[in-house]
């Protein structure tokens, strides 16, 4: 494919994702986490394959830049030790399970 046609399309899927956000779900999710963080509660964020990178990316945002204590789980050692242990489709709720704060 083209560049300039490969950007293009890219471009135009972007815009049509970002359109169809809805703003108010944005504010009620930034709502929430304000309120753990004021509550001295961690944001935990998970995600899979690439979006691991982005959970990673979005709790490191929270920690620096707004002050809010989050964790990603997407560490190789944590992810295959608890899907070996309790199977890949429980793996995240052990580990929410292993690093929630109490309450």
């Amino acid at each position: 494919m083209e560049p300039s046609k490969y950007f293009s399309e890219y471009f135009d899927t972007m815009y049509s994702s970002l359109s169809s956000i809805d703003a108010s779900k944005l504010a009620e999710a930034a709502e929430i986490i304000w309120q753990c963080s004021e509550s001295g509660k961690k944001v935990m964020v998970v995600g899979n394959g690439g979006s691991a990178a982005m959970a990673s990316h979005v709790a490191v945002d929270l920690t620096k830049a707004a002050g809010i204590r989050a964790v990603a789980f997407n560490d190789a050692d944590l992810l295959t030790c608890f899907a070996n242990d309790y199977g890949y489709e429980e793996w995240v709720v052990e580990a929410l399970n292993a690093y929630e704060d109490a309450g």
